[in-house]
């Protein structure tokens, strides 16, 4: 092999090479650290997609007889592009859940006044479900909701399953699709005073700006995006995550770099005689970038894979069957490992690889 190639040192010199590899593979860890982060928008995302496909309208209390609500809900069952799905008044609670942070989250539910409703908004939501079992007074969640309390079809919830539940259900089906959201059936054809509104042709926030520019000047409140909200109560999370990952990412480069210093002061000699021999300063500043280069990426490599099974690992034995998840991967874990590994690679390359082209044979 060619003592001047990227790999010559790396073969030659396992052992320091080895060390400087796992060095560089921390950055990866924080790539989970920012999945266990991003987690916690995992358990919103089936309600947020179902929300931003159905818009809950309602009347308003300045509306004494409802009158205004009464015409604009005539008007949307008239529009060819809507379909309307009216419901009780009365809120129903969702059951809260246990994050992977170990974080408990708010419930989000939607009450349908029939089973037939509920199998149009299963249809448009994509739910493939057997409703069979479904009448009034029951409710329906996903398998992964379920696992959290424990529960199976034919058992009933009340406030002994979970504080916020009022009044009992009975769970009629458990659906696939890992959403933390639970669907009621009510039959209360006396307080209709709010619909569920879906469209074929629009969603999110095209279709609330079309409810609300239909309902005019009227006493009819049209729900905003549930995203929203929850981005408003999230983010922060994340932008605390990414400041400390900033922190340690400073810490951990001059730990790197005096581990690098050492590494290469026992090569200064190395490349004064390169030197003397007539290579260039810019050759002498690639190699030896490239060696680090290859070094970080073989670090990353190790721990792209080790993250991935240990990420398989604890879904399979022991979140999974909690009704958890930790995702494999997410933006914010992958915007971490690269504010790391860059703060960690780049002013290291730049710091020795400059150091290393100055080294000069008559100094020695």
């Amino acid at each position: 092999m060619n003592p001047l190639s990227s790999f010559y040192y790396i073969k030659e010199n396992k052992l320091r090479s080895g060390i400087l590899i796992i060095l560089f593979m921390c950055t990866v860890l924080l790539f989970v650290a920012g999945n266990y982060i991003s987690s916690m928008q995992y358990y919103w995302d089936k309600i947020e997609e179902y929300d931003s496909k159905i818009c809950l309208i309602n009347a308003m209390t300045k509306d004494e007889d409802f009158k205004d609500f009464g015409s604009f809900i005539a008007e949307l069952k008239n529009d060819n592009k809507l379909t309307v799905l009216m419901r009780t008044s009365r809120g129903y609670s969702g059951l809260d859940w246990m994050t992977t942070m170990g974080i408990e989250m708010g419930s989000s539910s939607m009450v349908f006044n029939s089973v037939g409703d509920l199998k149009t908004a299963f249809d448009h939501l994509g739910i493939d479900c057997d409703l069979s079992n479904a009448g009034n007074r029951s409710v329906i969640m996903s398998k992964a909701l379920a696992a959290q309390y424990g529960l199976k079809e034919g058992d009933v919830i009340d406030e002994k399953t979970c504080e916020n539940i009022r009044g009992s259900y009975k769970v009629a089906a458990l659906t696939d699709d890992n959403s933390y959201m639970l669907f009621y059936v009510i039959n209360d054809n006396d307080t209709l005073l709010r619909a569920y509104v879906m469209s074929d042709e629009m969603s999110g926030n095209d279709l609330r700006e079309y409810l609300k520019e239909k309902a005019g000047s009227r006493m009819v409140w049209v729900e905003q995006m549930m995203s929203e909200t929850i981005d408003e109560q999230l983010k922060p999370f994340d932008y605390i995550f990414l400041a400390i990952i900033v922190l340690l990412s400073v810490i951990h480069a001059i730990t790197v770099g005096t581990v690098l210093t050492g590494h290469f002061i026992k090569r200064t000699y190395e490349f004064g005689i390169y030197r003397a021999l007539g290579m260039s300063k810019g050759r002498i500043f690639r190699k030896c970038a490239s060696e680090m280069l290859v070094m970080d990426l073989c670090g990353i490599a190790a721990g792209i894979l080790i993250s991935l099974v240990f990420t398989f690992m604890m879904n399979e034995l022991y979140y999974i069957p909690k009704g958890q998840y930790l995702p494999y991967f997410s933006k914010l874990g992958l915007s971490a490992f690269a504010i790391s590994d860059l703060c960690v690679l780049i002013p290291n390359v730049i710091s020795r690889s400059k150091a290393m082209s100055k080294a000069d044979v008559t100094e020695f």
